[in-house]
């Protein structure tokens, strides 16, 4: 973003010069990768001409002027069909922005369209997109749309929501950088919910800096970023990775280790705990939501929606308690390792390159459910509120590398973000 920016104040270029290029590319592109469902051309360049009129008139510029993005259809965009992919909502035409999108807005960004969520933001698979590096492979979800719209290069940043690792999982399944914001730190006012409890927004962008630049942007001033002295890392959320995974986290531990950052093992919970305990309060909390405030329209919702639903009615209320139990438990002990080193590490996925039909995984020599497969490494920091980002780790070949996740105290965003981008850095050199 900072180097599009540049070429349009250096006057190579103009802001509307560079919307029809981002244009262009959807244009020309969206019909393979399918990542765009409505794309706002006209409104886009007349927002174009606008930053061009303030830009010959000498005033100051927003901080994300002219830069153009992708808002997920879960969230309200006015004068854009905002269906949250289900197809019952296609009607559905917003006259006012959702808070986010109206940030962008007023930050100077320039709305292209939306993107296509996984229907209702159910899933991890976003099946109607297809990936801009392989068909075969997945693109994630729920923000598969936003994800592969970065990858394809129509974009240069992008909103997404995340209820159980939904920013970060198409992140890592395109080789961009997503980040989940400390619980309620946006609000989710114009958002079509999944589970309010677990719901979060976020920026999405090709690079940290991108990210950095949006959320620093889009945020009110919160706390300062402070030096990051210590990471931790729990050994057992490595173990089962795929091979290439384990060996890009341990050669990033060592580069971080020789530039003087204390690298230590912690105890997280257990990933299969945290699975049984993030399906149980997912079923129980979605369907009770979705029941009470849309029960005439959950006959149209996708047949995996109304799966969870059904093994929700059959839970019994003891087993959601348990869950509830485990998660107040589960939350203590990440901040209690967050009051001994400043940062988590662990990878994003613990699968590389997961194929677009699968209905397994193969995690440890397992079959185990697809969706579960993908939110194992994720889901966790939805239930305890703390914001983590994904980010690539380096590359093997054309396709997307393994991805990072990084865990930071609520609140301190800033100071995962410089982290980051230090790493990202650190990365570039090799």
């Amino acid at each position: 973003m900072a180097a599009a920016s540049a070429t349009v104040t250096q006057r190579d270029v103009s802001f509307e010069q560079l919307t029809s290029q981002f244009l262009t590319r959807i244009t020309e592109g969206n019909a393979a990768v399918g990542a765009i469902r409505v794309l706002s051309a006209d409104e886009a360049l007349n927002a174009a001409r606008a930053m061009d009129s303030l830009l010959e008139a000498g005033g100051p510029l927003p901080p994300l002027a002219g830069m153009p993005v992708i808002i997920k259809e879960n969230c309200d965009t006015n004068g854009i069909p905002c269906s949250a992919g289900l197809p019952f909502r296609g009607g559905n035409v917003p006259t006012t922005d959702a808070p986010v999108v109206k940030r962008l807005r007023d930050a100077g960004a320039i709305i292209l369209g939306v993107s296509i969520s996984d229907p209702g933001a159910f899933g991890v698979r976003t099946a109607e997109v297809t990936h801009p590096r392989d068909p075969a492979l997945t693109v994630g979800g729920s923000s598969g749309g936003s994800a592969a719209a970065l990858a394809a290069g129509f974009c240069l940043g992008a909103i997404g929501t995340d209820t159980g690792g939904s920013i970060r999982i198409p992140s890592a399944c395109c080789g961009t950088v997503g980040l989940k914001p400390s619980f309620g730190v946006w609000s989710k006012d114009g958002v079509y919910p999944l589970v309010p409890s677990l719901d979060h927004i976020g920026p999405m962008a090709t690079t940290v800096e991108d990210v950095r630049l949006m959320w620093n942007a889009l945020s009110d001033s919160g706390v300062e970023a402070t030096q990051v002295r210590s990471i931790g890392f729990d050994p057992r959320w490595i173990a089962d990775a795929d091979r290439l995974i384990g060996d890009d986290f341990a050669d990033v531990l060592d580069r971080l280790s020789g530039g003087g950052t204390t690298v230590t093992e912690i105890k997280l919970p257990h990933l299969q705990e945290i699975l049984e305990m993030h399906g149980r309060i997912f079923f129980v909390e979605g369907a009770a939501f979705h029941r009470a405030n849309y029960g005439e329209d959950i006959r149209h919702y996708p047949v995996l929606a109304q799966d969870w639903f059904e093994a929700a009615g059959r839970m019994h209320v003891s087993e959601y308690i348990s869950a509830c139990e485990q998660r107040v438990s589960m939350t203590r002990k990440v901040d209690h390792v967050l009051s001994e080193v400043d940062l988590i590490l662990t990878p994003t996925l613990s699968v590389l390159h997961p194929r677009k039909d699968a209905v397994k995984l193969l995690v440890s020599g397992e079959d185990i459910d697809f969706t579960m497969g993908l939110v194992r490494q994720t889901c966790l920091f939805n239930h305890t509120g703390h914001p983590a980002l994904a980010m690539p780790m380096k590359g093997h070949s054309a396709l997307p590398p393994p991805s990072l996740q990084i865990v930071g105290r609520r609140g301190h965003e800033a100071t995962l973000l410089n982290f980051a981008a230090a790493v990202e850095r650190l990365l570039k050199r090799s």
